[in-house]
């Protein structure tokens, strides 16, 4: 009696595997975590993969007759996905975990054997029993909050709550904020809870890439499920182009920690406003930052009446200056900036302009687009 057998088509299942595949670590202390479970009854395929810190579960219905064996059992995770990739288009695979405990895989010509190891040893993060703060919000939206902020994470911090995206629900309104204490990004989007008080989650940089990678832009509903130490989220992704549709069953684990207060940080009452064209703005900027310290990329800004002087230079002595035109409020103000900060701001700015509002030299910066409130950028200036 084998353990497990299944005839599936290529695509299917490398579809399934390309889904959970980013959970999978390519060298871990645990040697099961490099390998996938793979989960087959009469009617479906389910494969989870897992690094202990972000679960993936990925599951597609199966033709008739396709589920020969019902069972479950554990490969690994590159090697199957490997040889996926190296078989025809159109092929067909035979897939079978013997009672030696071996998983013969074969199609056409080609036979594959691969070791594996027991399915119920393989951990999981997954809790059906989870209790927390529900969450309604579009894929569209979750993915455009993600978007908007995910540069401004911290990369390696002792502040370990830095190098995560902050959610926040309240009141209909469901954020996401990122600082690594240098600047700070928030976006908002519309959605509804089961609660009314304001609850957060911090959701590692991983979990966040992973969640850009499998949210799509259609305006498809899901839920998030926020609990005390795990945040789900279920993706439904219907079919196309001949694919099964697939259910991808998130979880992550939470940073525990607290996050700033970011309300704190967010400038108010500037009485300096520049506006600026955006797309030229951002050519601007990346031109004269050519010459900036490889180090520091900083970019000396000089507002005056209607123009804007942007300036920099190096210990090579090399210098570029530029003035740009724009809309402007208030007194000559003199600034110096990391330059990739701001454009790493305007990258994500979709509109025709840019406003900038600024009170003394040594101040954070409000930058946002006029037309987009939902979207709060803040970036502090270099100290000369």
């Amino acid at each position: 009696m084998t353990s497990l057998h299944l005839k599936i088509a290529k695509e299917t299942l490398l579809n399934v595997l390309t889904h959970v595949m980013g959970a999978v670590e390519r060298r871990h202390t645990m040697n099961i975590l490099s390998n996938i479970k793979i989960q087959v009854s009469d009617a479906e395929l389910t494969i989870t993969g897992s690094d202990l810190e972000v679960e993936l579960v990925a599951s597609t219905a199966l033709e008739a007759g396709a589920c020969i064996q019902a069972g479950e059992s554990t490969v690994p995770a590159r090697k199957l996905m490997d040889i996926c990739k190296s078989l025809p288009n159109s092929a067909l695979l035979d897939l079978q975990v013997t009672d030696d405990q071996r998983c013969v895989l074969k199609s056409g010509q080609s036979r594959f054997v691969l070791g594996t190891l027991p399915a119920e040893d393989y951990p999981l993060l997954t809790n059906d029993g989870a209790q927390g703060t529900e969450v309604q919000v579009s894929q569209v939206a979750l993915k455009h909050l993600f978007e908007k902020t995910s540069f401004a994470m911290a990369v390696q911090d002792v502040r370990f709550y830095l190098t995560g995206t902050l959610l926040e629900i309240e009141q209909n309104q469901l954020r996401a904020v990122t600082t690594d204490g240098h600047r700070l990004a928030l976006s908002e989007a519309t959605a509804t809870s089961n609660t009314e008080e304001v609850q957060q989650a911090i959701v590692p940089r991983k979990a966040v890439g992973e969640l850009q990678r499998l949210l799509t832009v259609e305006d498809l509903p899901l839920t998030i499920l926020i609990g005390r130490e795990l945040l789900n989220v279920t993706i439904e992704q219907p079919s196309k182009d001949n694919e099964s549709a697939i259910v991808v069953r998130f979880t992550t684990k939470l940073i525990d920690g607290k996050f700033p207060d970011y309300r704190r940080v967010i400038p108010k009452g500037g009485d300096k406003i520049a506006t600026l064209a955006h797309d030229a703005f951002k050519q601007t900027l990346q031109r004269v930052a050519i010459l900036s310290n490889e180090k520091l990329r900083g970019v000396f800004l000089t507002f005056n009446a209607d123009i804007l002087q942007l300036k920099a230079n190096n210990p090579e002595q090399d210098e570029a200056v530029e003035d740009f035109a724009m809309q402007y409020q208030g007194d000559t103000l003199e600034m110096s900036f990391n330059a990739q900060y701001l454009l790493d701001v305007v990258n994500v700015l979709d509109g025709d302009d840019v406003q900038m509002q600024m009170s003394e030299s040594n101040q954070s910066v409000l930058i946002q687009d006029p037309n987009q409130p939902a979207q709060t950028y803040v970036v502090m200036p270099m100290r000369v």
